[in-house]
């Protein structure tokens, strides 16, 4: 029997119905046969341990063997941990311009999600990739990709994770909008499943 293509998985970085930053896709034209699904809320959400819980839930419940899952800006911290968590089902994983490496809480919204920044340090990409490389499989691909809002942190984040030895391919786009509609899922896609072998950045 054939193995199961993966499905994509979004996560939502936004209330329902804010467009500020365009419109989550539910299909890829360059990608006809990848399956889409986004996890859904009812509110905006920092992705803490329940908000995690409960995406982890969601993604289980459509009992598939495989996930690609994709973080944009706030959702970014939780395709990390959701896959650190998952890692025997989410076989890549697309982080855009996300706030990775603060280690300070940002002020968007994260008090009733984080105490404090030692709380939010525990979620932290930039103080967590030791524990990532040591769950994730060798055939798991990160992808990350900077835009102009978070370049620096995006930045920062690769250069931790090659100092750790952890394979993953960067692609900083430091002039690339701040928006679900850029062309970035379609690139973060094409690393995971084509062949991309020569983009990866080594330790």
């Amino acid at each position: 029997m054939p193995k199961q293509s993966p499905i994509l998985v979004i996560l939502p970085a936004v209330e329902p119905g804010n467009r500020n930053y365009g419109e989550i896709p539910g299909h890829l034209s360059s990608f006809p046969d990848l399956a889409v699904r986004q996890v859904e809320y009812p509110s905006l959400v920092w992705y803490n341990r329940p908000v995690q819980d409960e995406a982890m839930a969601q993604i289980r419940s459509w009992n598939v063997s495989s996930v690609i899952i994709v973080g944009f800006s706030k959702s970014g911290l939780g395709a990390w941990n959701i896959a650190r968590r998952m890692p025997d089902l989410v076989t890549g994983t697309i982080i855009f311009d996300a706030p990775v490496a603060r280690d300070t809480l940002p002020p968007w919204g994260t008090a009733p999600f984080y105490k404090d920044d030692a709380a939010w340090q525990e979620d932290l990409p930039s103080c967590t990739c030791e524990q990532f490389k040591s769950v994730m499989p060798l055939n798991h691909r990160l992808v990350l990709i900077s835009g102009s809002g978070f370049h620096d942190e995006m930045c920062k984040l690769s250069h931790k994770l090659s100092c750790v030895g952890l394979e993953h391919i960067f692609l900083p786009h430091p002039d690339m909008k701040h928006h679900w509609n850029g062309g970035w899922i379609e690139e973060g896609v094409n690393e995971v499943i084509g062949k991309a072998g020569d983009r990866y950045t080594r330790a």
